[in-house]
């Protein structure tokens, strides 16, 4: 039996700039010429001694701007210290996308666009009911991955 629950995570970007070639139908890419290097982190952190503490949620975002990232988790969730979310499949037929904001009317966004974009937050203490999470139209409906942790 666990005796504590942990998450690691890690994170890198890496700009690139793309120089076209003589031929014109190949295109060269490296990493951008004035800045010479990625950034990158990771990190393990301690969610204590509570299986529940450490929690997964597979979910399908709706257009409904008012869904509460408690609505998404299934359950009232207070004290998160750790979120992440990927988008994973496309649930309809555009180009997945997921909006997530504090309250209604919040202009500071997070917008996810695409399979495969994922947000990492490290958060103090949010509580799930104060952040609403969903996509823009019926077309853009996301299958998405959520990795929520209580420190």
């Amino acid at each position: 039996m666990a005796t504590t629950f942990k998450i690691q995570y890690a994170a890198s970007a890496t700009p690139i700039e793309s120089t076209q070639l003589t031929d014109e139908s190949n295109v060269a890419t490296s990493v951008h010429s004035s800045i010479d290097k990625s950034v990158g982190g990771g990190k393990e952190i301690s969610c204590g001694t509570l299986a529940t503490n450490v929690a997964y949620v597979d979910y399908t975002t709706i257009v409904t701007a008012t869904t509460t990232l408690d609505a998404a988790l299934g359950a009232t969730v207070t004290g998160i210290d750790f979120l992440m979310i990927k988008i994973r499949e496309a649930a309809s037929t555009g180009t997945p996308d997921l909006t997530f904001r504090l309250g209604t009317g919040d202009t500071s966004t997070h917008v996810l666009s695409g399979v495969g974009d994922v947000m990492l937050l490290k958060p103090s203490g949010w509580d799930g009911a104060d952040y609403e999470i969903f996509s823009s139209g019926a077309t853009t409906v996301a299958k998405i991955d959520i990795l929520y942790g209580i420190v």
